[in-house]
């Protein structure tokens, strides 16, 4: 008889470190926003599940930036609200315009009619010189109602029943008031104050383990020793060299002794940043008392084909261990699929049905194995996805532990008790250093601004140290100096550098970090190098490029010739990364372009798509409240319709898929206008990839006057 398949569920909860220490200011509000959406949601939705057991990976700064704004600390984004709109300048006015609709557009601002219309009064052109003209247009009531809903619109759900008065406002939509809006503010201090008591409780019930990271969340193999990322990465260009384990040393200490105190616990498991790991690393955390790691199933494999040992589908679904000159530590790793179905793919489905689904692919998983015991892990971010579900996720996360309550051949557990219980895990003989993306360390250190980053963080580094030894009795400045250091050495600065991820912020990313250093020198009396007050970042991740004239290509699944999609626009896919990153993108680039009677789209992928693909497209058009749906496949066939007529519709695939849909084929859909446009790719019956990832892009067909605008010589 086979045994029950135990799942562990790890959600990993983690903000970069936004406060400039030196003005006691956070530059950014997303501790704070997601504080107030996320965090205490995801542990209190368990009470009402107590067969549910949880992993939560909390990271250190995190928790430090929450207890940061208790004690009073606050954002540029929170002192832009409490002003008064009379008493804003231009300036502030146009920092409102830009920031304030920072939010997912579909889930939390469309669904609230006075949102939507301050949104759409501002219009997409979100550029400062634009809103130097715009915010003119806005009355002072206006205003405070954009002050009010930026902040209202991030408060999860549950909390509209803790703080009815939020419900009402939120009812009531607009005409608020200073005092209500600083109310809205209020509150959201009152919510950071519930989160840590929450995890606790729920730790010290045993109903969900706390793992930690290193504190300020380092690529510890890579501050151990970059030449690290050669062991992966053997063509990468290394011209300096960075070697600091008593930094990687002090990282995880830091952030063990700082749970421990918050949480009254020491954790003894940890998910390294990024699940970043080398052989060096796991004896680090093992000196430092931890009985478990986690990291990606990428890294299992390549450590089996180092060590020429035969890998075999079931291995993955065992936990494994490693040892190390300080004892040993056990090892799971992230079933890849599963948890990318619920960081990227689930916000789109049924809620019901996407819970169905995932319990179908777990006794998918099971059934095939041996009768012996197996583990599936999922991990993922716990905060960045839920925006793109409707009500916040609640309805999804509900439907699954409902049904994972219900399920005897699945038992939840944390990954402390399963590891702890496991007998006879498999050892691994030669551990492959690399991280949860491709196996490697290419996102922090594969691009030319990623070393340069690094390069100055050693020169600051070595200038520290210097001064160090001149001024040993000045304790204080040391320990800012050595603080601030610390938090330069986080690896979410060069999550941003590069062409891998790209966000509204990426300029604020840039100049946190290098202000991070500035501050070792501020604090130290040193004069600040010239190179610091230059931006790092020179790539312009330009993820949508706009059409610039009408195209008229042939529908054949082929370039025919080069200039036949010359002026179209573009989404280019593999800069579309955000806060989180999805592991494999198939289609890297969504073309689209127009005429003044059809409407077209294409798509590229590395591997080429052709005929025999066995693919299929499911394409939605939205425009307001209409939509329309086309299904097509790679054969050339368009077999399903929704609100649009077929006939005239084209679709072909011989190395990149083309698809002509004629306006008038459209059934509520007016053009010109804004329309919305998703695309899912189904393979083997089952979703393969969201086009975009998330939400929708949006597509703006002109008049015909288009061409005569955009004339160019």
């Amino acid at each position: 008889m086979k045994q029950p398949l135990y799942l562990t569920l790890l959600w990993h909860m983690h903000q970069p470190y936004y406060k400039n220490v030196e003005t006691d200011k956070f530059i950014l509000p997303w501790v704070r926003m997601h504080g107030v959406k996320d965090y205490y949601d995801m542990v209190s939705i368990l009470d009402k599940y107590p067969k549910i057991r949880q992993n939560f990976n909390l990271v250190p700064s995190l928790i430090l930036q929450i207890e940061e704004y208790i004690n009073g600390t606050t954002d540029i984004f929170m002192d832009m609200t409490r002003k008064k709109p009379c008493d804003l300048n231009e300036d502030e006015r146009v920092f409102i315009l830009f920031n304030f609709f920072m939010a997912n557009w579909d889930t939390m601002i469309f669904p609230y009619p006075r949102y939507k219309y301050l949104l759409k009064k501002r219009g997409e052109n979100s550029h400062p010189d634009e809103l130097k003209k715009t915010h003119k247009n806005f009355t002072e009531q206006e205003i405070r109602d954009l002050q009010t809903w930026f902040n209202l619109t991030w408060i999860d759900p549950v909390f509209m029943e803790i703080f009815p008065e939020l419900n009402d406002l939120k009812h009531r939509g607009e005409n608020f008031t200073e005092d209500e809006k600083n109310y809205v503010l209020d509150r959201h201090i009152d919510i950071l104050k519930m989160i840590i008591p929450k995890y606790s409780q729920a730790w010290k019930e045993g109903r969900i383990e706390v793992s930690t990271t290193p504190f300020y969340h380092p690529i510890l193999p890579l501050i151990y020793d970059v030449k690290t990322a050669k062991a992966c990465m053997e063509c990468l260009p290394l011209d300096f060299e960075f070697s600091y384990p008593e930094d990687a040393d002090a990282q995880i200490k830091k952030g063990l002794e700082y749970i421990s105190e918050k949480f009254g616990r020491r954790p003894v498991g940890m998910w390294p940043s990024e699940g970043s790991v080398s052989p060096e690393v796991m004896n680090l955390l093992a000196k430092n008392g931890i009985k478990w790691a986690a990291t990606d199933q990428e890294i299992l494999y390549k450590s089996r084909w180092i060590s020429g040992e035969e890998f075999k589908q079931e291995t993955i679904y065992k936990p494994h261990f490693v040892n190390t000159d300080s004892g040993r530590v056990n090892m799971v790793f992230r079933n890849l699929k599963l948890s990318d179905l619920i960081g990227f793919s689930y916000a789109s489905w049924n809620p019901q049905e996407a819970a169905e689904h995932f319990i179908n692919e777990l006794k998918k998983i099971k059934e095939p194995l041996p009768e012996e015991r197996a583990c599936v892990n999922v991990i993922l971010d716990g905060e960045n996805c839920w925006e793109y579900y409707n009500n916040d996720g609640k309805d999804f996360l509900n439907a699954l532990y409902s049904k994972l309550s219900e399920c005897p051949d699945i038992i939840t557990s944390t990954i402390g008790d399963m590891t702890e219980q496991w007998q006879e895990m498999p050892v691994i003989k030669k551990l492959w250093p690399g991280s949860w993306i491709n196996h490697d360390f290419h996102i922090w250190i594969g691009h030319e601004d990623d070393r340069k980053s690094w390069k100055l963080l050693k020169k600051t580094r070595e200038a520290l140290v210097n001064w160090e030894i001149e001024h040993r009795a000045e304790g204080d400045k040391l320990k800012r100096a050595w603080e601030a250091l610390y938090i330069a050495e986080g690896s979410d600065w060069n999550w941003w550098y590069g062409d891998d991820h790209s966000s509204k912020n990426d300029s604020e990313f840039d100049n946190l970090y290098r202000l991070h250093l500035m501050n070792v020198y501020n604090i130290t009396g040193m004069a600040v190098p010239d190179e610091l007050f230059i931006p790092i970042s020179k790539v312009d991740a330009a993820f949508h490029v706009v059409p610039t004239r009408f195209i008229y290509p042939v529908i054949n699944g082929r370039v025919s010739h080069f200039f036949e999609w010359k002026g179209a626009g573009y989404f280019d896919l593999s800069k579309e990364g955000g806060a989180m990153h999805k592991t494999e993108k198939y289609i890297k680039r969504l073309s689209y372009g127009f005429n003044n009677d059809e409407l077209y789209f294409r798509m590229d992928s590395d591997e080429g798509i052709r005929s025999d693909s066995g693919l299929e497209i499911d394409v939605k058009f939205t425009e307001g409240e209409n939509s329309s749906r086309l299904k097509f496949n790679t054969l050339g066939r368009v077999f399903e319709s929704i609100n649009v007529e077929r006939e005239g519709v084209r679709c072909a695939a011989d190395g990149i898929f083309e698809a002509a849909v004629p306006y008038r084929n459209f059934k509520g859909i007016k053009y010109p206008g804004e329309i919305k446009f998703t695309a899912v790719i189904y393979k083997n019956g089952e979703e393969f990839e969201r086009i975009p990832e998330k939400g929708s892009a949006i597509i703006h067909v002109p008049d015909r006057q288009f061409e005569m605008y955009n004339w160019k010589v």
